[in-house]
């Protein structure tokens, strides 16, 4: 028996090794031990911290209970697109809805996708600010959005019972079997955004007053490829069409 929890903990850190949770601009040094616990509790030990608070102190480490290792071998970073750019997937956490922030995922729809992911890329989970979430100019980088369902009467969620409910998700799905997938990453994935828009412009949009109905569409597309996770060989296959665009409308 003592054997085979062994086992079953070193395939559990196998499955777990490709997600990243990164937090962005945590105020409490509490809850960023808290996190560190719920993330060990489910397997997960890779944590990620965006200009965070002053964390080593006592409270931390006490909030992290015997996830001291994680708490020990968290990154910093001081900028949020630096430290996802080697994500075959970035997922942005987002209670509020607005203009920039559609379509979202629920976690249940958008969790599948993410472990399949997992499987042979970096999958980075962006949780943000206590007390206002992700940023406008941050949602950007995300190739997906997820929500948590709450009570409409109180939607707010504590920062590491969020943590804990994505990271539980994922974990709960970790004995189906997906196809694996292996994506591009961020940054090639960044070049082909810049190409689609170059094409399409060439074509027309973004003049007479469209600047919004291109800024909307390159966010849409944005959305659909982030949730389909697109290969080396797609990205090359759509860089090759816009090339043609660009030729063609010289």
């Amino acid at each position: 028996m003592r054997g085979k929890a062994k086992g079953e903990k070193r395939g559990l850190k196998e499955k777990m090794r490709n997600f990243r949770i990164v937090l962005a601009g945590p105020q409490s040094s509490g809850n960023v031990g808290s996190v560190a616990r719920a993330m060990k509790n489910t397997g997960f030990s890779r944590l990620a911290l965006v200009n965070p608070c002053d964390y080593m102190n006592n409270e931390a480490w006490s909030m992290a209970c015997k996830a001291d290792d994680v708490l020990k071998n968290a990154t910093v970073h001081t900028d949020l697109r630096e430290c996802a750019k080697d994500s075959g997937l970035i997922v942005g956490t987002t209670r509020r809805m607005g203009r920039g922030r559609y379509p979202v995922m629920t976690l249940k729809e958008a969790a599948p996708k993410m472990l399949e992911m997992g499987r042979k890329n970096t999958v980075s989970i962006l949780f943000g600010r206590e007390d206002r979430g992700l940023l406008n100019d941050e949602i950007p980088l995300c190739d997906m959005l997820v929500e948590i369902p709450t009570a409409p009467e109180y939607p707010s969620l504590n920062l590491s019972h969020a943590v804990f409910i994505v990271c539980y998700e994922l974990f709960g799905l970790t004995e189906e079997r997906a196809p694996v997938v292996v994506a591009a990453s961020s940054m090639e994935k960044e070049r082909m955004y810049v190409h689609m828009e170059r094409a399409l412009r060439a074509l027309g949009y973004g003049e007479q007053g469209g600047e919004y109905l291109l800024t909307a569409i390159m966010r849409s597309f944005k959305r659909l490829f982030g949730r389909t996770g697109l290969m080396q060989k797609e990205i090359n296959m759509l860089r090759g069409i816009f090339t043609q665009i660009e030729e063609r409308t010289r």
